[in-house]
């Protein structure tokens, strides 16, 4: 079992790997960032649906009071569209390692804490010496990562497109 865990996420994780780039091509094809990620999203939702009818699991349903549930337990969708049109708006700017060694830190130093307090619904696990180690040699990963700045630049179609509205000028 832990190998499929361990693939699963291997896999996943190449996945988010080509998604900003994925993202960021729609979004220029579509003129703007949040365009492309009512798509995305809406392409994830069909195909989530999809596969919730098949396995006899479609409509959902909530084993508890919706009012019982805590306020952050609705964030998570809010959470990856946010993160979702970030990346098509900066990703192409830094690059795929940037991006996602960046992404990477702030998961592991975000998941340290959250393990280590017992928040957001993981079970308490103690930030032991070893676990902050793994999260600072994440952050020097990262680092590594940054010191190369001369190796490329920012394509002429992606420089160009405006990520998001241009400014509208005053009325005088």
């Amino acid at each position: 079992m832990y190998l499929l865990i361990v693939c699963t996420a291997l896999i996943g994780g190449a996945g988010l790997a080509a998604q900003p780039g994925v993202n960021s091509t729609l979004s220029r094809k579509m003129g703007h960032p949040l365009h492309a990620a009512i798509v995305s999203f809406g392409t994830g939702l069909l195909v989530l649906v999809v596969i919730a009818i098949f396995s006899g699991r479609f409509p959902p349903r909530f084993t508890d009071s919706v009012a019982s549930l805590p306020w952050w337990a609705w964030l998570g969708g809010s959470i990856g569209a946010f993160l979702v049109t970030m990346s098509m708006i900066f990703a192409p700017r830094i690059g795929a390692l940037q991006w996602i060694a960046l992404i990477v830190t702030g998961q592991a130093i975000a998941s340290l804490l959250l393990d280590h307090y017992g928040l957001a619904g993981f079970h308490q696990r103690s930030a032991s010496g070893i676990r902050v180690l793994g999260a600072i040699l994440l952050v020097a990963g990262l680092i590594l990562s940054s010191l190369e700045r001369g190796g490329g630049s920012v394509p002429e179609e992606i420089a160009e497109t405006a990520p998001v509205d241009p400014p509208v000028e005053a009325e005088r």
